[in-house]
């Protein structure tokens, strides 16, 4: 697939943004003490688009490194997961302090599900992912390698599958004992379906197949517009159908959330403008530090007695805990670049001193 990339990826770069304020969005359910109807319609249907999204993105930059050269295969999967274990790692320190806030070191705490947590669950709620999407790379690496592209693609599919009946439809695996009997076994291993092995392959695969399409003619973008708007309404009608029936264990893994994904991401390929590093950071960071600036915001609430305000008030606490989060995310980022900036000025300087 390796063609060389492009920088022409606005369009990704800015939903983004969209992406980090509806996963704000699904933990703080800011439509709830209005409507509990629509916020569930938001929270946990509408918002799904948001992890497959990062994962389609990842498997479309990752797989347009993956050539012919074993070698360079290896050594792209290698940096891949070091970048993202070296920011994993980060976070779960990061996060040390909340976990013991909120009774995370218990007596249930234990080697055995510190280890799942990282593998699988994460140490926090939304710190799955991390190991969610190396995971997925991983598996989608080996049967890209190993089978065909569209090969790989049926593979993680049938595995999405799998992981679907553990997720929004296991209500149908609960009217098998045998097949109930699996999936308890499985969830001694992780907590939910929707992780690294079951969720993540099919969205990365999906975005490495259509990096090896190439970008779409921005000339021909209404029939995305119109395969969007039709998956996205029967995905939501899926959804809401899930819910109406309680079918669900969980409700992050929608049959039609495939091809409407397909399409959205097509669309915003389609929109040919410059690729803005600034904002794709920018969204990781907002991704990683909101769960904090949930806390702050709750204890400032708590302080000063505004608790009812702006914490009860879901609207109010999810319009807080945004700004909060991308003010803080900003300044994260000042603060890293002149870390790097010293950093690269003082190797500069001893490489001048040993030359001469």
């Amino acid at each position: 697939m390796s063609k060389g990339i492009e920088k022409n990826y606005g369009g990704l770069d800015g939903f983004r943004m969209i992406a980090a304020i509806l996963v704000i969005a699904n933990h703080t359910s800011p439509l709830l003490s209005y409507d509990v109807f629509a916020d569930m319609t938001l929270t946990r249907i509408i918002s799904r688009v948001t992890v497959p999204f990062f994962f389609m993105c990842t498997g479309y930059f990752f797989f347009q490194k993956i050539g012919t050269d074993k070698r360079k295969n290896v050594d792209s999967l290698m940096k891949f997961l070091q970048k993202l274990a070296k920011l994993y790692a980060f976070s779960i320190l990061l996060y040390i302090p909340i976990n013991v806030y909120a009774g995370y070191f218990t007596n249930q705490f234990s080697a055995s599900t510190l280890v799942k947590d990282i593998l699988f669950n994460g140490t926090l709620y939304h710190l799955w992912y991390f190991p969610g999407v190396m995971l997925g790379v991983c598996i989608c690496y080996f049967l890209y390698t190993r089978f065909s592209a569209k090969g790989a693609f049926l593979i993680s599919l049938l595995l999405y599958g799998g992981g679907l009946m553990g997720d929004s439809y296991y209500a149908f695996v609960q009217m098998n004992p045998y097949l109930d009997s699996i999936y308890q076994a499985m969830f001694s291993l992780f907590d939910f379906t929707r992780n690294g092995i079951f969720f993540a392959p099919v969205f990365v695969m999906l975005g490495g197949l259509i990096a090896a399409r190439g970008k779409p003619d921005h000339g021909k973008r209404m029939p995305y517009v119109v395969g969007f708007v039709l998956f996205f309404g029967l995905m939501v009608t899926e959804g809401l159908l899930v819910h109406e029936f309680h079918l669900f264990r969980h409700d992050s893994m929608y049959l039609l959330l495939i091809p409407c994904m397909y399409f959205l991401f097509h669309l915003l390929l389609s929109f040919r403008s410059r690729s803005k590093k600034y904002l794709r950071n920018l969204g990781m960071y907002v991704y990683v530090l909101h769960p904090m600036c949930i806390v702050i915001i709750r204890l400032v609430g708590k302080a000063i007695g505004l608790t009812p305000l702006i914490v009860e008030n879901s609207l109010i606490h999810f319009l807080l805990v945004t700004v909060l989060s991308f003010v803080v995310s900003v300044i994260a980022m000042r603060a890293v670049k002149k870390i790097k900036n010293r950093k690269a000025a003082r190797l500069h300087t001893q490489g001048e001193l040993l030359e001469r």
